[in-house]
């Protein structure tokens, strides 16, 4: 290499000032679209870059492997090398930490003196501040998290992360304020769902009220009281925001960040895995002000292994390169190409398992639960409007078996058919109206009218129009039925999933006419209300309603329903396996008295689409829990969305049957 650039560090003003052969430098073009991409400037015979200090010797390092690339060599002044040496020896200290904090996740750090007395003050802190005690598991993931200070927690749903993270939280308080590792504030960016479980549970842990404030889902918070709280001398010590509320909060909550010692948490982080997301920008810029940074999810990678990518840029957004040792582009490769067991994957793992510990299904031990599968008989005008629907139906996907000329069609001609199998009058409805607004994306004019196989059957259309008069869907019956089985013992409660709001509505009014009172859990009851719903259900001495009746795609996360309800009946279900698994751990997570019995009721019209899926999600189910009970659940592997076998499926039952 016959040119030479030397280079200098100018702490003063935060640049690296490169001299020797910089005109060569200026000649290349190649070199020249790098150095703008770094944004250069020229000054005399010298080509200054600037710096973060954060991210200093990243850029020296980048600086180096440039001038390498182009066959220019280069030398360090005195200051850079210092530089360069105190980098190297705290890299050398974060991987010593690295490796201490793999020993805790794994449960071996006992052979490592000075980790066990760190181990014994953690437990006696825990112990003291409490009032409930942490499962092994839980403490050790707890222990995990304020050694770490910044971490991953991949516990499956109902394995207790908040109390995980509040026993982390309680030992990083009590230290002195003038170590750098003591916060005295929290912040939780997470859904709407989640603030009510994160203030009820840190009444729980601590025995006491804590004092929040909530700057999303409350139309009473004006923008003036958000910048109140945040530049607040004396802000509460819990501050509670939607994933999406960051954005127009950024600055401010950065300002908050940098004048309180705060443990920011993202709860349910797998909604910011997006890395084009402004959401998760948002969240990685105010991290680095952050004196602690949690994540927290069941799911970490429900599309592959490039859904971590933004959480480690959160966790460490000066170190998530060298952790990752791969860049989003790898990620997305590794999860088309690699087998769970090929060794690139077994390396990934290794590389980020010091920084995020997991709580599997299995690890929890909870008391077995039944499973009841309800053959339900349809009443004959029921019976006769789907069988004219399912024939045409069958008809048109033997021309279109593989779903992909006219896929949102025949997701659309399985949503009818479901809605027949369960209740013909929501045929009456556009989809739009029937399906909470989040769980399909139809659009433009699709379901407004109604369906196709309709319109041209008089003697058909005329049973439809008049069905609510003539018929009630025997799966009213059936549920109204169970329930006053369960209902009859004492403190016996239920919860009613159904996928169509219409359905729920329907539901609500029919058991009311029947003496049953119900409560709603569906997208359109406003956070507020769902919050006192769910309160009062798990109050135990509450009379005035034992029922709820909810929608998976509204309530399935951060709602706890256990410690009084052990009884959920599915009206119907859809082929997500991850939302069915989601709303089944409601009522069946740790904390369970190991006696205690919990029974899933499935309704299943008989001959129809519902056998169908009862027998698909059987399947995945069983595949799905095998995922879930890895290291890191790879839940792509198990195509949740996929219907084109459904459709298969149900050509072969209907030939079966006919």
């Amino acid at each position: 290499m016959s040119q030479t650039i030397q280079i200098q560090t100018e702490t003063n003003i935060g640049w690296f000032r490169l001299t020797g052969n910089v005109l060569e430098l200026l000649d290349n073009p190649r070199i020249m679209f790098a150095l703008r991409r770094m944004k250069f400037e020229t000054d005399e015979n010298a080509v200054l870059v600037p710096y973060e200090e954060k991210t200093k010797i990243q850029t020296l390092q980048e600086l180096q492997r440039l001038l390498e690339r182009f066959s220019f060599g280069s030398t360090l002044s005195a200051g850079t090398r210092d530089d360069v040496s105190s980098f190297e020896r705290e890299e050398s200290t974060f991987r010593e930490f690295s490796e201490r904090a793999r020993s805790i996740r794994n449960d071996q750090f006992q052979i490592v003196p000075d980790l066990v007395s760190y181990f014994d003050d953690f437990q006696k802190v825990v112990k003291n501040t409490l009032v409930r005690p942490l499962y092994p598991r839980q403490l050790l993931s707890a222990f995990h998290m304020a050694f770490s200070q910044n971490a991953c927690n991949f516990a499956v749903p109902g394995a207790g992360k908040t109390s995980i993270v509040y026993g982390a939280y309680s030992y990083l308080r009590g230290l002195p304020e003038t170590d750098p590792k003591h916060v005295n504030k929290l912040m939780v960016l997470g859904p709407l769902s989640s603030f009510a479980p994160w203030e009820n549970e840190y009444k729980d842990c601590f025995g006491k009220e804590i004092i929040s404030q909530r700057l999303s889902g409350e139309a009473s918070v004006s923008r003036e009281q958000k910048e109140q709280h945040l530049f607040s001398t004396n802000p509460a010590e819990l501050t509670l925001i939607f994933h999406g509320g960051v954005v127009s909060l950024q600055n401010e909550i950065i300002s908050f960040l940098n004048r309180n010692k705060t443990m920011v948490v993202i709860d349910e982080a797998h909604r910011i895995k997006n890395p084009d997301g402004v959401w998760g920008q948002s969240a990685i810029e105010i991290a680095k002000a952050a004196r602690s940074r949690i994540i927290l999810t069941g799911t970490p990678v429900p599309n592959g292994y490039e859904d971590l990518f933004n959480l480690f840029q959160f966790l460490y957004p000066y170190r998530y390169k060298s952790i990752l040792k791969a860049h989003y582009g790898n990620l997305v490769e590794m999860t088309k190409s690699a087998s769970y067991e090929s060794d690139s994957v077994k390396n990934f793992i290794e590389n980020i398992s010091p920084y995020f510990i997991r709580i599997k299904k299995s690890d929890l031990k909870l008391p077995r639960y039944f499973e009841h599968s309800i053959d339900v008989v349809m009443n004959p005008i029921q019976r006769e409007i789907y069988d004219f629907i399912e024939t045409k139906s069958i008809r048109l996907f033997e021309t279109n078996s593989t779903a992909t000329v006219k896929d949102l069609l025949n997701r659309a001609k399985l949503i009818r058919l479901r809605q027949a199998a369960s209740n013909p009058s929501l045929l009456l409805k556009p989809l739009a109206e029937t399906l909470y607004e989040n769980d399909y994306e139809f659009n433009g004019t699709l379901g407004e009218n109604l369906p196709d196989e309709l319109q041209n059957d008089s003697q058909i259309l005329s049973k439809l129009y008049t069905y609510q008069k003539n018929e009630t869907p025997q799966k009213f019956t059936v549920v109204k039925e169970l329930l006053d089985q369960i209902l009859s013992k004492k403190g016996g409660k239920a919860i009613v999933w159904t996928i169509f709001v219409q359905n729920a509505k329907q539901l609500q009014l029919y058991l009311l006419n029947n003496e049953i009172v119900s409560k709603l859990l569906i997208g359109e009851v406003d956070q507020p209300s769902r919050e006192l719903i769910v309160e009062e259900f798990n109050n135990p001495t509450n009379t005035d309603f034992r029922v709820v009746i909810a929608n998976p795609f509204a309530v399935s996360e951060s709602i706890s329903l256990h410690m009084g309800c052990h009884n959920a009946i599915y009206l119907e279900r859809d082929y997500n396996c991850a939302n069915f698994l989601q709303s089944r751990d409601r009522i069946h997570r740790y904390g369970l008295p190991p006696n205690q019995e919990t029974h899933y009721y499935y309704l299943i019209s008989s001959n129809s689409i519902d056998g169908v899926i009862d027998d698909k999600l059987k399947r995945k189910v069983q595949r799905m829990e095998r995922i879930i009970d890895e290291e890191i659940p790879l839940f792509s592997r198990l195509d949740d969305s996929d219907e084109t076998d459904l459709i298969m499926a149900l050509i072969n039952d209907y030939a079966r049957r006919s």
